[in-house]
């Protein structure tokens, strides 16, 4: 039976990541298959740190990684991704979420079902699908992801993809192993908030399957400032352009992991 991992990066969430926390304990006691939890505290200043040495201590099933200073978003992902590739199986699931407790882990056997009985690379958790909305975002947040939407989808289309900046996803693992084999390691070059684009980014130069499963954005629930910087992270949209290209010298045939 394939693996389930959860695996967020955290940066000073020492209120909302907890909660969290308990949700996804909650529904690993649900899921009748091997299901562990991997965090990394991308160097954070506030009682993260005790927090995550606390509960893996409480849950076998828990690893957690520490950088030692702040990174960034995209340092914090790369080190998931190379965690796992290096541990794990092609057709093991890999979820991604923001530590924030404004994405509810209960949805994730949801992905994990779409996953494989859709045979897809990728589902993304998406507010722009049937079924999904958004709560307590502001009208200007509102306006910055749709206009997201618009331009990732015009210049890096994926069939079935619609919410480029949700970082709630699901990954088949051997689709993430192919796309560093095809970028040789270079899926993140980006270390803010764009770098989660980035990634859909590089995938849209694949021949990938992705889908969506409607996501419920509990933003009302964020208890600390959002770490975004907006005019860095449209700006590192629009760098996009110029630095995703389409790898070339590699075959463009799609494996399927069964």
């Amino acid at each position: 039976m394939n693996n389930i991992v959860v695996a967020l990066p955290a940066y000073n969430e020492e209120t909302g990541l907890p909660k969290l926390l308990d949700k996804i304990i909650a529904v690993q006691a649900s899921v009748e298959r091997p299901f562990e939890v991997i965090v990394v505290d991308d160097g954070s200043t506030d009682r993260t740190g005790e927090i995550l040495k606390d509960y893996e201590q409480r849950y076998p099933f828990m690893t957690v990684i520490t950088h030692r200073k702040n990174k960034g978003l995209g340092e914090a992902m790369k080190t998931i991704f190379h965690f796992l590739l290096d541990r794990y199986d092609d057709k093991d699931i890999l979820i991604t979420l923001d530590a924030d407790n404004t994405h509810h882990p209960k949805i994730i056997p949801a992905l994990v079902e779409k996953i494989e009985a859709e045979q897809l690379d990728l589902v993304v958790a998406s507010r722009f699908t049937r079924g999904g909305k958004e709560m307590g975002l502001s009208p200007l947040r509102k306006v910055y992801s749709r206009g997201a939407r618009l331009f990732f989808k015009m210049f890096f289309p994926i069939s079935g993809v619609y919410d480029y900046s949700s970082g709630f996803r699901a990954y088949r693992l051997g689709a993430v192993r192919q796309a560093f084999a095809r970028y040789e390691g270079k899926m993140i070059t980006s270390n803010g908030f764009d770098c989660m684009v980035e990634i859909l980014a590089r995938f849209s130069k694949l021949d990938i399957k992705a889908g969506e499963y409607p996501l419920v954005l509990e933003y009302h629930l964020k208890e600390t400032p959002s770490k975004m910087k907006v005019i860095r992270t449209i700006t590192g949209y629009f760098s996009l352009l110029r630095r995703v290209k389409k790898p070339v010298g590699l075959s463009d045939e799609r494996e399927v992991y069964e």
